[in-house]
């Protein structure tokens, strides 16, 4: 009598992960994946990988309650590496992950009263707070790199060996240290981007921030220039000046990056006009601001220089105008940057003019003390812009076009002083990472970066 014994063929890493998590799991195609690969997956979270990924021994990857990790087509994740999320981790084609990798979007809240009323001496009772990580397409990790919640790395960017990256890297950048910082760049291969980071910016102050031009779409085709004599009609209205420059200078020093720059400055506007443009900019618009640049006084003092009292706004009221625009802006603006008035030029005689710029300089001091109040940065630029004045050969009033508003000149003071702000406290580079947000909070804002990584409804 002769017997026969069959084995069952032994199950896959991608068939048992498919019979463990269900739909709660997009596994793609040629996908190389170790038996001992841990994946754990909450209810309402979802793990995404693409086609061709391959994972070595020893790896983690935690997926919890409601959170996203998409890894993209061809994605390399070495040995023991341990990838967990609460919020969101996109990894995205081609990038590769050394051994021993840490990438975590979550951190434990600090332990306060507020976040442990109970005074609870549990691990998790203070609760935790999040938000996305995002690798793009091509970026390398080598061995033992940590990526905190937040962070972005760019494009082809490759991070050395024990780096802790905890501020977002630029694409094309060689980084490396603890905190990780970029040392040299390089031309990188083009790759596909997936939901650029935008940074929105807004302006509110008076005509010295909209700066208006008159518009002839020939006055600035060099190709065709009208001729010089002749007659153009003027189309429309352009906001130029220093804002215009500034926005033009971000967009070339971060081109892999987008700027929403809304200008609300207004012409003859005063503290009492700027507060109503912010609340009804709020009411209508309900944008939330990454930065805003707030500037205003000129026209409150200018009034009652001008005999038009009912239209001046005196210190008091002044203080009580931008302390509110400071408070309400605080809820949704992530970097706040208070500019001083520029002095009164020669539009009036100069004992007159030494008078309302005595009184204009009470204002500037007031805006600085709000600012300070309200933790937002204050620009002064009276000094550098007086000092200018005082120094210019030739023309000491050549920084006003008509004693208020500015020439290209005065335009590029301002321009200079907000560059080197922006540089000396790393304000951009900053404003890069994803804001950290309570973990429930986290997870309702940044859903939209992820919904296609998950099924529909999911």
């Amino acid at each position: 009598m002769t017997s026969t014994s069959t084995t069952p063929p032994r199950q896959s890493a991608a068939e048992r992960l498919r019979a463990e998590h269900g739909p709660a799991l997009t596994l793609g195609d040629d996908c190389d994946l170790p038996d001992d690969l841990q994946v754990e997956i909450d209810p309402g979270a979802h793990l995404s990988l693409g086609d061709r990924v391959s994972i070595r021994r020893g790896s983690t990857i935690q997926v919890h309650r409601g959170a996203t990790i998409a890894i993209g087509d061809d994605v390399a994740i070495g040995e023991h590496t341990f990838i967990s999320a609460m919020v969101g981790i996109s990894i995205g084609a081609g990038a590769a992950l050394s051994n021993m990798v840490d990438l975590h979007d979550h951190n434990h809240r600090a332990r306060s009263a507020t976040n442990t009323p109970d005074g609870e001496l549990v691990p998790c009772a203070s609760g935790f707070e999040g938000a996305p990580i995002v690798i793009e397409p091509g970026a390398t990790l080598s061995n033992k790199v940590t990526i905190t919640a937040g962070v972005r790395i760019g494009a082809n960017a490759l991070v050395g060996a024990n780096a802790v990256v905890s501020r977002s890297i630029a694409p094309d950048t060689v980084a490396t240290g603890v905190p990780a910082t970029g040392h040299r760049t390089f031309d990188g291969v083009p790759v596909p981007r997936e939901h650029p980071r935008t940074l929105t910016v807004g302006f509110f102050g008076t005509s010295i921030m909209e700066h208006l031009e008159a518009v002839n779409a020939q006055m600035t085709t060099q190709a065709n220039l009208p001729e010089v004599g002749s007659k153009v009609t003027v189309e429309g209205w352009a906001q130029r000046g220093w804002v215009h420059r500034l926005t033009l200078s971000l967009r070339a020093a971060w081109a892999h990056i987008a700027f929403d720059v809304r200008n609300h400055g207004e012409g003859g506007a005063t503290s009492r006009d700027i507060a109503g443009i912010v609340e009804a900019d709020r009411a209508t618009t309900g944008t939330d601001y990454d930065i805003v640049f707030l500037g205003c006084g000129i026209n409150d003092v200018w009034r009652g220089f001008q005999g038009r009292v009912s239209e001046a706004v005196d210190l008091e009221e002044y203080t009580r105008h931008l302390t509110g625009m400071l408070d309400q802006l605080s809820g949704y603006t992530r970097r706040i940057v208070v500019i001083s008035e520029t002095p009164f030029g020669p539009i009036e005689d100069p004992d007159t003019v030494t008078s309302m710029n005595a009184e204009l300089a009470r204002y500037n001091a007031a805006a600085a003390q709000a600012a300070a109040a309200h933790g937002a940065l204050f620009l002064d630029v009276w000094a550098p812009f007086t000092a200018a004045a005082r120094h210019l050969t030739g023309d000491p009033a050549g920084l006003w076009s008509d004693g208020v508003h500015l020439t290209e000149l005065g335009d590029t003071v301002l321009l200079q002083q907000t560059e080197r702000l922006l540089a000396e406290h790393r304000i951009v580079e900053k404003l890069l990472d994803y804001p950290l947000l309570e973990r429930h909070a986290a997870l309702k804002a940044y859903a939209p970066m992820f919904a296609r990584h998950r099924p529909a409804g999911a």
